[in-house]
């Protein structure tokens, strides 16, 4: 009897700590639900106003609503000639990297259609002339493979050889050229350029190009009308946000800003990567973007992507990182994030000039969107959005803006340690005449070494540089847009047979015809 009496009082202070939690719930939904919470709006203007952001568009999703959108700073800022644009939801930015969720969507967007493709397929049997460096890779490289950054490459591996002249067509071509550094499947590394693998296969089946297939599957039907591809529109879209760079000042302790007037080494490179990093859209249409997601594929009661393939975008691949308090997985063009308070799914971008983050919080139902043309770090939107989490669960007290800014001028204003380079023993080269003449390597092309002037140049598709000597058989060249390259030159007996550049991963040899 007594047993059952504290079973009975059991019984009952459970279902009444039920009903106070209920209450709690419901008044918790009551205010921080239904709208954005208090403080956000003066959070965004900090970024303006102390991080130097130039300018910043900002969207939050909720329950299937818009409950923020807003423009902070300046689209352009002012100058001599004019008084400067400030940022409105309808401003365009350059999506950079958060353009791979994108083309993860419209290729599972084409599989709902065209069902013969399949996740867990070979991507020769869609396209039988892709091909890696391994013969075995290649046969068992799965479609699932292409977008989560564990081919076996280097970080950001052929990310330099656009300003070659590569365009991205010749890209797809040239990895069966380049040498892995890592096991297939073994390590996380970041990495554009497979993103052209999924563009092969969605235009292959849908007969247009990856431009045209996500204007019409994507962006019509989610009424993104102001989005497009920088390939069609980065020269003359109309509201595009001028570029800028952040960086530190020459004699204090001040964060500066100035536009960036490389917009043609931009296009160069965003359009041979296009898939990986070249939408152009909205605070406004990326507030759609949400909602689908956040709908399990959905919008305005129609399936853009299905249930099942939808699901697996947001599965995790490969890890990236972990520690105590995170794990992060990547998924098929998105981030996935487990921490204490659940699951945060994002991705980050950042090109010439523009930087964006792009997050969902499945437990909130919530997800975000800050487009920014500060091209030098994410770290102010990355901050803006975990205070924001924090508010929506309810802490008010979170600090993560303060710390991840500090943290971000003491690396800015570091002094920068030069670290002693290692001297060799000087090395002289060889006469001009024994390094001249003709280099092939298949894929990559011909490359010419020739005298002008008593020096050597060296000359491969739009590369013509000055060869400066290092030491040895080791030069260095020029390539505009990406910076230096060393390339040495390799000699059978006492001829001079071969050359080769370091690219992050090996390539091979240029053997001397």
């Amino acid at each position: 009897m007594i047993r059952q009496n504290r079973l009975f009082k059991t019984v009952i202070l459970f279902l009444f700590t039920g009903i106070i939690l209920a209450g709690c719930s419901q008044d918790y939904s009551k205010r921080y639900y239904q709208s954005i919470p208090q403080g956000f709006d003066e959070l965004c203007q900090r970024a303006i106003d102390e991080w130097k952001v130039p300018g910043m568009a900002v969207a939050v999703v909720k329950d299937g609503k818009v409950v923020f959108l807003k423009g902070f700073g300046m689209a352009a800022l002012p100058d001599s000639l004019n008084e400067g644009v400030p940022v409105t939801e309808k401003t365009k930015f350059v999506i950079a990297s958060t353009s791979k969720a994108f083309t993860s969507a419209l290729l599972a967007n084409v599989m709902d259609e065209y069902k013969e493709i399949k996740w867990d397929a070979p991507v020769v049997d869609y396209l039988p002339d892709f091909k890696l460096y391994d013969p075995w890779v290649t046969k068992n490289f799965q479609v699932r493979d292409i977008m989560v950054h564990r081919t076996g490459f280097k970080p950001y591996a052929l990310d330099d050889l656009p300003f070659f002249g590569y365009d991205r067509d010749e890209l797809y071509a040239l990895f069966g050229a380049v040498q892995p550094s890592y096991s297939f499947r073994s390590t996380y590394a970041y990495n554009n350029e497979m993103f052209t693998v999924a563009a092969k296969i969605i235009e292959k089946y849908t007969g247009k190009s990856w431009d045209e297939a996500i204007a019409e599957r994507i962006f019509a039907p989610l009424e993104m009308k102001n989005s497009t591809t920088g390939n069609v529109s980065f020269y003359t879209a109309e509201n595009l946000a001028q570029g800028y760079r952040m960086t530190r000042a020459k004699d204090k302790e001040e964060i500066v800003v100035y536009p960036r007037t490389d917009k043609e080494d931009a296009f160069t490179w965003l359009s041979a990567v296009s898939p990986a990093g070249f939408v152009i859209s909205t605070a406004e249409d990326m507030a759609n973007w949400l909602i689908m997601h956040l709908n399990h594929g959905t919008f305005n009661g129609r399936q853009i992507v299905s249930r099942e393939n939808h699901d697996m975008l947001f599965y995790p691949q490969t890890i990236e990182s972990c520690d105590s308090s995170r794990l992060c997985n990547y998924a098929q063009g998105w981030t996935i994030e487990q921490n204490n308070r659940g699951r945060y799914i994002r991705h980050t971008g950042l090109a010439y000039g523009y930087t964006a983050l792009v997050g969902l919080v499945p437990n909130l139902d919530m997800g975000f969107v800050f487009l920014t043309n500060n091209g030098s770090t994410t770290d102010p939107q990355a901050a803006i959005a975990r205070d924001l989490i924090e508010m929506y669960y309810g802490n008010d007290k979170s600090t993560n803006f303060d710390d991840y800014f500090t943290e971000y001028k003491k690396s800015l204003f570091a002094e920068r340690e030069r670290r002693p380079q290692e001297e060799q023993e000087p090395v002289a080269a060889l006469r001009n005449s024994a390094y001249t003449g003709n280099y092939h390597l298949d894929i990559f092309g011909t490359a010419k070494v020739y005298e002008r002037n008593d020096s050597l140049f060296f000359k491969l598709k739009d590369v013509d540089s000055y060869l400066e000597h290092k030491n040895g058989n080791v030069f260095s060249f020029g390539v505009p847009g990406a910076g230096r390259f060393e390339l040495t030159f390799k000699t059978k007996g006492n001829r001079v047979d071969a050359l080769t550049f370091d690219i992050n991963d090996p390539i091979g040899d240029f053997k001397k015809r």
